[in-house]
């Protein structure tokens, strides 16, 4: 898998109180490591998927994260792998026509 890892260029830091998640909560909810899908500009950051990468200030109550970009090859290659791991715990259900109806 190629580097995708971010020039400091790319990485963005804002503050927890300029970005608003879908359920009304704000940035903090999310962890290291997790995504945000943006569907329009916000705080500086473009429309697309980004990745909290760290927190700073109050260990308790941080008050800036650190986002950066994920590019859509990215974005793709992580919905497949959830794709394979949810395939690989969801039991098989019968097709349609493999089906048995009582009589």
């Amino acid at each position: 898998m190629p580097d995708t890892s971010p020039t400091p260029a790319a990485l963005m830091t804002v503050h927890y109180a300029d970005v608003e998640l879908d359920n009304g909560e704000n940035i903090r909810a999310l962890a290291v490591g997790e995504y945000l899908e943006l569907a329009e500009p916000t705080a500086g950051m473009a429309p697309g998927t980004w990745q909290v990468v760290a927190w700073h200030g109050d260990p308790v109550f941080p008050d800036e994260a650190v986002m950066r970009p994920v590019s859509t090859a990215e974005v793709l290659e992580l919905r497949r792998a959830a794709s394979e791991k949810l395939a690989a715990i969801t039991p098989a259900v019968p097709a349609a026509s493999e089906e048995t109806i009582p009589c």
